[in-house]
């Protein structure tokens, strides 16, 4: 056990706070009445995995500690049938998983926390507000010597005596990787920390890096290297007395070590529409971009082979623009599997997959991933749309010769629009017209017409007028997904036009015919009467 700074003298000769685990609460009433007991609380971890508190038994005898209850600010937890020997001591866990005499409903805050100590009576016989031990991880708050008065924070020592060994820090690091831009470890030391640094050995040159205390760990950037470059590291924390801590363990003498490998650092794929339709474009950004000297894509379409007999893939070699890569896999058929893979090329010749290959030191590949073997690539399916039912739609009419017009009112993109009118008349139809406009602000544009009256189907009773391959003025289709098209019905005689809205309701204009009335500007102009339907 390390001294520390923190020095508390006994209970009844101090002042002390109550913390909460969320919140630091001064506490403003009198001191609390302690009663006299062998057993003390005698060691507490608050930054461990898990929490725990010691207890010690400073007496001569054995105490049965059945009913004895330990709290934090907000919980308590009973000891169940459990015996401590003289001279002895007892641990809990503290991990909130509340197991009978091994661990306790509650945690403790590494931020500072009231622990107590009851007796089977409930009276009150140890207390202790622990210290904020945040940058303090693998440290402990205790006893300087076994149930005595003076508390520090010290070096771990669960379940046996505390002590004034000089241990060296506890350093709790993870492996260091290419891809790590900041490495951060953590170090602490009753003592107090004098320096903790990055050895970092590449090509043969050594740096040695003064990592920085940031928010509770020891912090630095790290060196770019070069992908195929071997990287050694270690990580050494050093305590004001000189005592050293290594990570790897044996560091100095057998340090970590990675391969710059590069790869990809994103992929993503989607096509041009939902569901791989259509051409599906690859974007892949790299690891050390300015490296690269090209990436490639590999595709297999279905019937496609690739293994030690077959060579069928495709190649598409990726446009760069700044530190993206692009490329492109043509559009296939509904249902159809694909399988691809990426492969970066650096400018040493290194060679790195997507998905990541590895070999073992035989040259044999052993993960899943085999560039090699095609059934091994990665795959995307390209779906089929679910579209809904379509609902058609017949709207009547008892004026002049339209009688209806059928519809569907959510057609299927690229698929027939038949427009089905029936009409009679006792003079001969000339004319059976579809004016439309494309969009959710329709307009009258004389040019936008089919001419029902050229259709093969066209008749004396009827037309069907199909808008599937029709095109606006703005070369517009009335059949892609998506599209809003307004539209109306003009049926024309010798005499008379007659135009019809989305009730069935018809406006005249019979001047052909010599008549005075002319209903079809304000009709034309007003396109909340006209038809509508909504492409899928």
């Amino acid at each position: 056990m390390k001294n520390y700074n923190y020095i508390l003298y006994s209970l009844l000769f101090v002042l002390f706070s109550a913390t909460s685990c969320v919140e630091d609460a001064v506490y403003e009433g009198d001191l609390p009445d302690v009663a006299t007991s062998t057993i003390k609380l005698n060691e507490i971890m608050s930054t461990g995995s898990p929490d725990w508190i010691e207890l010690y038994n400073e007496g001569t005898t054995s105490v049965d500690l059945s009913g004895f209850k330990l709290t934090d600010t907000s919980q308590e937890w009973i000891i169940d049938n459990l015996t401590i020997e003289s001279g002895s001591y007892v641990t809990f866990d503290c991990d909130d998983s509340n197991v009978s005499n091994v661990s306790t409903n509650f945690k403790i805050s590494s931020g500072g926390e009231e622990i107590t100590l009851y007796n089977a009576s409930g009276e009150l016989i140890d207390q202790i507000t622990t210290p904020d031990m945040a940058s303090q991880i693998g440290l402990t708050y205790g006893r300087e010597i076994d149930g005595g008065e003076i508390w520090t924070v010290q070096s771990a020592s669960k379940g046996v005596a505390n002590s004034n060994v000089n241990n060296p820090p506890v350093l709790i690091a993870e492996p260091l990787t290419e891809f790590t831009e900041v490495y951060e470890v953590t170090a602490s030391d009753a003592n107090g920390i004098a320096s903790v640094k990055l050895v970092y050995l590449v090509n043969g040159g050594v740096q040695s890096i003064e990592m920085a205390l940031v928010d509770g760990e020891y912090k630095t950037s790290v060196p770019t290297s070069k992908v195929g470059d071997l990287v050694s590291y270690y990580v050494v924390a050093t305590d004001i007395t000189g005592m050293t801590s290594y990570y790897p363990e044996d560091g100095s003498n057998s340090p970590a070590e990675f391969l710059v490998e590069g790869g990809l650092k994103e992929l993503t794929f989607e096509g041009a529409k939902a569901g791989y339709r259509e051409e599906v474009t690859f974007t892949a950004s790299p690891y050390y971009p300015e490296q690269v000297s090209e990436i490639r894509l590999y595709y297999l379409l279905p019937g496609q082979l690739q293994d030690d007999v077959n060579d069928d893939k495709t190649k598409v070699e990726l446009t760069k623009n700044g530190d993206i890569f692009t490329g492109v896999i043509p559009a296939q058929n509904t249902d159809d599997v694909i399988r691809y893979y990426l492969r970066v090329e650096y400018i040493d010749d290194t060679k790195t997959y997507y998905p990541k290959e590895e070999k073992n030191t035989d040259d044999i590949v052993i993960s899943d991933f085999n560039h090699d073997l095609g059934t091994t690539w990665p795959s995307y399916t390209v779906e089929a749309i679910t579209y809904d039912a379509v609902v058609e739609t017949t709207i009547n009419s008892t004026q002049g010769p339209l009688t209806s017009i059928t519809f569907p009112t959510n057609p299927v993109p690229e698929t027939d629009i038949n427009l089905v009118l029936a009409y009679t008349s006792t003079e001969t139809i000339n004319e059976a017209r579809v004016y439309f406009a494309v969009g959710d602000s329709p307009v009258y544009i004389k040019a936008n017409k089919v001419s029902g009256e050229d259709d093969a189907s066209f008749t004396q009773t009827g037309v069907t007028i199909n808008l599937k391959d029709v095109l606006s003025d703005a070369s517009e289709s009335l059949s892609q997904t998506g599209a809003k098209v307004s539209f109306y019905i003009r049926i024309a005689t010798d005499t008379a036009e007659y135009y019809y809205s989305n009730t069935g309701a018809m406006s005249l204009d019979n001047t052909p015919g010599g008549g005075t009335t002319d209903e079809s500007d304000a009709f034309k102009a007003d396109p909340s009467l006209w038809n509508v339907y909504n492409v899928q």
